[in-house]
Parts: structure tokens; sequence; C-alpha cells
């Protein structure tokens, strides 16, 4: 297959919190699922299914500078304590921009890392729920 263009790399992504632009993001994950319930009847096998709750989550890695001045904005200095707040992640390239937004996000679990003799950055793992769904491609 031929070379045609360029694909997306991290220079074509922003990630905004809240309005504000996060400048030192490491990375971004995001997902979501439905749960389908089987229901049996007659043999072994599923005669038909129900479907369940929607569920989204992700996590953020960032450098400690950005961090702080997340938790500098937070309500009393405490990230858990933020009102639900949306997450745009805008895939930038030439004319065309994708975006995804997740909505009413709040954040459930923080992780330091990169505490060590001799490191090169200092990271913050936040791991967030989705509340409100994911809107693709908008």
């Amino acid at each position: 297959m031929p070379i045609n263009g360029r694909y997306y790399d991290w220079e074509h992504i922003t990630i905004k919190q809240g309005g504000q632009t996060l400048a030192d993001v490491l990375s971004i994950e995001y997902e979501d699922s439905e749960k389908i319930n089987h229901i049996y009847g007659k043999g072994r096998v599923p005669r038909g299914y129900t479907k369940g709750n929607w569920e989204g989550s992700g996590k953020l890695t960032l450098l400690r500078e950005e961090y702080n001045l997340l938790q500098s904005r937070a309500p009393q200095g405490d990230i858990y304590r933020m009102e639900p707040f949306e997450i745009v992640v805008a895939y930038e390239k030439g004319e065309a921009t994708v975006t995804d937004s997740l909505l009413d996000c709040l954040f459930t679990k923080r992780s330091f890392g990169g505490l060590e003799q001799d490191t090169e950055r200092i990271t913050v793992e936040l791991e967030f729920a989705i509340l409100g769904g994911i809107e693709h491609g908008q």
C-alpha cells in the first residue's frame, strides 16, 4: 500500500478539561461499554438478550506541573470536589477537525509516578468516570 499522507500524531491532538487547554498531557485513554444480558430458555444457547447499563471511563497521564495547575482550579484544592466537567479531545489535521466530547466527567482515582532517582519526569495519572456519554466525531 502506498504512503498517501500523514496520519494523526500527538501534534494534532488538543485536550481541554473544563474549557482549559491541558499542555502537559502525556496520554489520554477513554472507553465505554454497554452490558448485554443473555436470555435463556430451552437449550444451551441464548434465545434473546436485553441491554443493561452503559458505562464510560478514562485515564489522563499528566506531568506533575499540569496536575498542580488543575488542582489549583479545584474547590479547596481537591480534584474530587470538582463539579462534573467536559473533556474535549480534538484531532486537528489541515482543514478537518474531529472532536470527541466526554460529557460530565468526575475524577475517581489518582496515582503518582516517576518518583525515582535521575527521573526525567514526574507524572500523575488521573482516572475518571464519564457520566454523560461520549459524543464522537462532532
